[in-house]
């Protein structure tokens, strides 16, 4: 009988990973798992208890064994979350939420910090190959250039590793799961409330290099268009990834001034990638002798502390508190529990400030 179960219970881990990659959560019922290995039932009740005390299945009664996407081996159940930075902005909340909605399932979440930088992107994910955790939360890096990482995530899926992206995602690998804002729809919000308050003169400034900035884009364009609203290319600004490290490193405003002297002097309002941006424009423009708001009224997305500056506080969008990590840890774990899950869009709240009202 001990020859038995144990024989079963090291069938039946093989079974689990087979049925996580069908999307598959739950064991046959006992009468089936007896018929299927020609063992008796009491050889197969102990074969779930012992799957039931390594952590791998939760038994509840009347429904079945469910499988908990755990391994035996606690210090397997890491997930590596790889995340532009881990300081102010938007990133302290987001790894929270993770954390600890890994934590309450059994799993840990260990952060990685790639700086936006395909080149360190690649010697963590060549680290992690070493030792490949169950999955990877990964915000992708300069996201809608081609990666030069993508042999690493391949090796990494290879081995059993689930990826996820947060934020965005690399078009090369359609296949995996993402949670991101709903970009397009946010750029609505935008413009629709800008209309609202009487302005048809609107720019944008928006990062060509992360997916975010294009879907921004799109979503201005085609909400200036379904009000028959011209788009002018001068009225559009982009900038970079180097940009904005410049920007936080060092203050270095230059590229907005720019922005301020040839694209936003026959503009009355502009929307702004995200609240950092929209931070440092203000200060340009006051540079630059404006009355502001009523000069120029300005929008953008987080709604992160800096909306909120004692210069003036910004319109911006939000999601619902703990949405975005929250989402992206329930969906890693769903994954490896074999759960069915599909990529989300998380849609953006409009808050309203002083930036926007004359």
């Amino acid at each position: 009988m001990a020859i038995k179960y144990k024989w079963l219970a090291g069938r039946l881990k093989e079974l689990i990973i087979n049925y996580i990659e069908m999307g598959i959560n739950k064991l046959p019922s006992e009468g089936e798992l007896a018929l299927r290995y020609k063992v008796s039932r009491q050889t197969v009740r102990l074969s779930l208890s012992l799957l039931e005390k390594d952590g791998l299945i939760e038994k509840k009664h009347g429904s079945g064994s469910y499988i908990t996407g755990l391994t035996a081996d606690s210090a397997g159940n890491t997930i590596g979350i790889l995340i532009f930075d881990k300081s102010d902005y938007i990133y302290p909340g987001v790894l929270n939420d993770i954390q600890k909605t890994l934590s309450q399932s059994g799993f840990s979440g260990k952060v990685f910090v790639t700086g936006n930088r395909t080149f360190t992107e690649r010697e963590i994910l060549l680290k992690l190959l070493e030792n490949p955790p169950r999955g990877i939360i990964a915000e992708g890096c300069k996201s809608t250039l081609p990666n030069p990482n993508l042999d690493l995530y391949h090796k990494l899926m290879k081995k059993g590793c689930a990826v996820l992206f947060l934020h965005n995602y690399y078009s090369a690998l359609d296949k995996c799961l993402y949670v991101k804002d709903d970009n397009i729809a946010g750029s609505t919000l935008l413009v629709n409330h800008l209309i609202k308050q009487g302005h048809t003169a609107i720019g944008g400034i928006f990062k060509f290099d992360d997916l975010q900035g294009p879907e921004r884009f799109q979503g201005f364009t085609q909400a200036m268009q379904a009000c028959h609203l011209p788009v002018p290319d001068e009225h559009i600004s982009w900038f970079n990834s180097n940009d904005l490290e410049k920007l936080i490193n060092y203050k270095d405003t230059r590229f907005l001034k720019k922005i301020v002297e040839e694209s936003l002097d026959s503009c009355t309002a502009v929307i702004c990638y995200n609240d950092m941006i929209a931070y440092f424009l203000i200060k340009e423009l006051k540079l630059a002798g404006y009355n502001l708001p009523d000069d120029m009224a300005i929008a953008a997305f987080d709604n992160t502390y800096l909306s909120n500056s004692g210069i003036l506080t910004v319109t911006t969008l939000s999601h619902n508190p703990h949405e975005m990590g929250t989402t992206a840890a329930q969906m890693m774990i769903g994954k490896l529990k074999g759960l069915p899950v599909i990529s989300q869009e998380i849609p953006w709240k409009l808050n309203i400030k002083e930036s926007t009202t004359t």
